[in-house]
């Protein structure tokens, strides 16, 4: 080690050198992926906290939301993700803190992926097929290409 903090390949005890490149990755970010400074990419260190002491929901290390000052963020849910109504995961309308019921759904019927339970998304498309028919030849409405149901029916019989 010299002098000045570095072994004879230009690096610090920590891997880094005077750049912020890591020796093992080569990269800005360690194997653990965290910088120089201690933050990964989106702005973390690795208790989850950001360079202004606040998680990625808006709680400091306490529980203390930052737009409320209380231990509660402003659609009523703490740190752990309870809300306060309810004391569980559920607020009173049966939603978790992003919106999503006890199934996965949120309150236009879709999962945290787009999709509803019949596999399609808010435009129509399947996920499968990626067309705006299901593998049984089906649309969302649950209608085929001549705009009969599974029963043959139409719409309007």
């Amino acid at each position: 080690m010299s002098n000045d903090g570095f072994d004879k390949y230009g690096y610090y005890t920590d891997g880094f050198n005077k750049e912020g490149n890591h020796k093992a990755t080569g990269t800005k970010f360690n194997k653990e992926g965290f910088a120089k400074d201690g933050f990964d990419k989106l702005g973390y260190d690795q208790d989850g906290f950001s360079k202004n002491g606040y998680n990625k929901n808006g709680f400091d290390k306490k529980g203390t939301h930052i737009a409320t000052d209380t231990l509660f963020d402003t659609a009523g849910f703490n740190n752990e993700g309870n809300h306060k109504a309810t004391g569980t995961k559920f607020n009173n309308e049966g939603y978790d803190k992003d919106g999503f019921d006890e199934l996965g759904y949120d309150q236009d019927s879709f999962n945290k992926n787009g999709y509803d339970k019949n596999g399609f998304d808010k435009k129509g498309t399947h996920i499968a097929t990626h067309t705006l028919f299901d593998n049984a030849g089906f649309n969302k409405d649950g209608f085929d290409k001549l705009g009969k149901n599974k029963q043959g029916l139409t719409s309007n019989e």
